[in-house]
């Protein structure tokens, strides 16, 4: 609550003085509402439910895996190469192509073996970084297996 002095063109602000001025005679329903209860209903207000969609449904090691491979921000060759400068080239072992999350997890020769393992279909790129829960996992597990972030 803020004090205002005089009427001064806060909407609103004229007609509670009026009606303080002229209608005090009216009186005013009594609703008694506890601090506590009152700072209850203001959180629920302003609290929205958290929704849980498959990456938050993750463990806080198979999120930074997924996070990673999402914002190319890891270790394979692209990156390694391009922004921290460690390694020579930014090309897969396989030679052919550059070592970035799509290659690993699409089309290297190297890893073919466990992708066919892990994933028995054809899957989309898209589903293994932003599909449900098993998928994500599944995808973790294949980064776990193919040792490439050690």
């Amino acid at each position: 609550i803020q004090w205002i002095p005089s009427n001064c063109g806060v909407w609103g602000n004229e007609k509670a003085g009026k009606l303080a001025k002229y209608g005090a005679e009216q009186q005013q329903e009594v609703n008694p509402v506890y601090f506590k209860q009152m700072k209850t209903i203001i959180k629920s207000l302003f609290n929205t439910p958290k929704q849980q969609d498959s990456y938050h449904q993750l463990t806080r090691s198979e999120q930074t895996t997924i996070f990673s491979l999402r914002t190319g921000l890891n270790r394979l060759k692209k990156h390694l190469h391009k922004v921290m400068k460690v390694v020579p080239s930014p090309m897969c072992a396989c030679g052919e192509a550059e070592q970035d999350t799509a290659h690993l997890l699409q089309s290297c020769k190297i890893h073919q073996a466990l992708r066919d393992k892990i994933w028995h279909l054809e899957t989309p790129l898209t589903e293994k970084l932003y599909g449900p829960v098993d998928a994500l996992q599944k995808t973790t597990r294949f980064v776990e297996e193919t040792d490439i972030n050690k």
